[in-house]
């Protein structure tokens, strides 16, 4: 009962009155099921702490969320008993400002749809730059030092350093490492020999070809054959290596 009572106190601490709106009910215990029942504004906002926490569970770090304001619930004629199901997320970084809608059923009948305004504060480490780091410069572990985090986070942001990247632009000493400052390395550079295989089913067919265009692992980039100066396009596998499938491969 002690819990039944914690339930009820948060339910009322999440909601306020919405200016115009009818009252919601007061909370009350249903006796046959031994349980305390939330009105359905409260009751959202319960649901929709629930979702969002669930939600950030597969993430990294530790995320608390709060509602932002009480949710305006549509008038709806005839309202029988209100049931709401989780329909999409405003986005997928959970930290700072979003909102979730919910589907509004009544008597398990579609009734609309409401928003949950909500905010998400982040608990984690996030990799910072200890010195000055020049562009085009891949940083290394001494560089970086992960450090403990709580906030918002910028996005994009990075807990670990990933492999096969370089830095877009200059960045200074204490500037948290986020995606956007990396590009992949290029594997295949413009004017230097690349080893292409040419494929057509069971077929395949390896010559020395020119690359035309710059490019990282997964990349595709123009190449110049040899014989014909043909210009075909390549998916780089490797460093100085990239595949061409001809019509009929597989």
């Amino acid at each position: 009962m002690r819990a039944l009572c914690s339930l009820l106190l948060v339910g009322c601490g999440l909601c306020a009155q919405v200016p115009g709106a009818p009252a919601d009910p007061a909370p009350v215990l249903d006796a046959a099921a031994d349980e305390v029942v939330l009105p359905p504004l409260e009751r959202l906002q319960v649901e929709a702490l629930a979702y969002v926490t669930s939600q950030a569970a597969s993430l990294p770090g530790h995320y608390v969320f709060r509602v932002l304001r009480p949710p305006a619930l549509p008038r709806i004629a005839g309202a029988g008993r209100l049931s709401f199901e989780p329909d999409h997320l405003s986005r997928r970084d959970l930290a700072g400002y979003f909102f979730a809608t919910f589907r509004i059923y009544s008597d398990n009948r579609p009734a609309g749809l409401v928003r949950v305004d909500l905010e998400g504060q982040w608990t984690g480490k996030l990799l910072r730059v200890v010195a000055p780091l020049a562009r085009k410069s891949t940083p290394q572990p001494d560089q970086v030092e992960l450090v403990d985090f709580e906030g918002n986070p910028p996005i994009g942001a990075l807990g670990a350093l990933p492999e096969g990247y370089q830095l877009r632009a200059p960045v200074a000493a204490g500037h948290f490492l986020v995606q956007q400052d990396l590009e992949a390395i290029p594997v295949v550079m413009a004017g230097e020999p690349v080893r292409v295989e040419l494929v057509s089913g069971a077929l395949v067919i390896s010559v020395d070809a020119v690359a035309r265009t710059s490019g990282a692992l997964g990349d595709r980039v123009r190449l110049e054959l040899p014989t014909s100066h043909k210009n075909v396009q390549a998916l780089v596998i490797g460093a100085g290596e990239a595949r061409v499938q001809w019509a009929g491969g597989n």
